[in-house]
């Protein structure tokens, strides 16, 4: 409790609060963030501990993806929550100290089997990999020349792969799994996904280098999840917020992984 108490002191009297709210966006990244999710779920959660270790208060407002990228990169808002790292990410936003990491998986149908060890080798199968427009890739994978095929929604990507038109997305396990049980249930039945996970990504808050603020704030939200890695809170919350993969399917058995590839 100290070290909390002595970093709000030390943060505050930094002169980094302001008397408005900073504004930040959302989508529903869900379980890690979500607009009906208990506290907004664990990286909201977060996000809100470090800002109170900052003494800034902040306002969120939840938006499709597309939407808040381009508004945050506009300087609409200060920032958006749960991004990952591209290097053209980085011409507009600050990426501060990373939340925590997700592990990337591919999803693909329950029938199929992939067997690989470079991304070359999917090529020469024939693979074809679908993904949402404006989101991430694993790295490496495009450069490839992999098949891909890009979509609107996560519903419109899971569609296609139940019905054999792409055969590989990567994506978030616990995200995947997660709207495979609440949101598309329908395909829940034809998809599961490939172990081990490809590779680790890690969620920021990013800043849009358009806001005034947003150089000041990178580097106090950085100094902030940092005391919060430090003190053992920043577990203690994800502990408290973010489901296992084995609570997701509590009650849902049929969605399960794959062999190993």
């Amino acid at each position: 409790m100290k070290s909390i108490c002595a970093g709000i002191w030390l943060l505050f009297s930094s002169g980094l609060a302001w008397a408005e709210p900073i504004l930040l966006a959302s989508s529903d990244y869900t379980p890690h963030t979500g607009e009906h999710l208990p506290e907004g779920g664990a990286l909201t959660a977060i996000v809100q501990a470090a800002f109170d270790l900052m003494g800034q208060e902040v306002e969120i407002h939840y938006m499709p993806f597309a939407r808040a990228m381009q508004a945050s990169r506009l300087g609409q808002y200060a920032g958006v929550i749960g991004v990952k790292y591209t290097p053209e990410r980085e011409l507009d936003f600050y990426f501060p100290e990373p939340v925590y990491d997700t592990s990337i998986v591919f999803f693909k149908r329950i029938d199929e089997q992939y067997q690989f060890d470079t991304y070359l080798d999917l090529v020469h199968q024939g693979v074809r990999y679908g993904s949402v427009l404006g989101y991430s890739h694993p790295e490496g994978l495009l450069e490839t020349r992999i098949r891909h095929y890009q979509v609107a929604s996560e519903e419109q990507l899971f569609r296609l792969l139940s019905a054999g038109r792409v055969d590989l997305m990567a994506g978030d396990k616990l995200n995947g799994v997660y709207l495979l049980l609440h949101d598309f249930p329908e395909y829940s039945a034809q998809i599961d996904w490939l172990e081990p996970p490809i590779e680790t990504q890690a969620l920021y808050l990013l800043f849009s280098r358009q806001h005034p603020q947003a150089a000041e704030l990178n580097h106090g939200f950085s100094k902030a999840i940092t005391q919060l890695k430090h003190s053992g809170e920043l577990d203690r919350i994800k502990e408290r917020l973010l489901p296992s993969l084995q609570q997701l399917q509590q009650g849902e058995p049929k969605v399960q992984p794959a062999q190993s590839y």
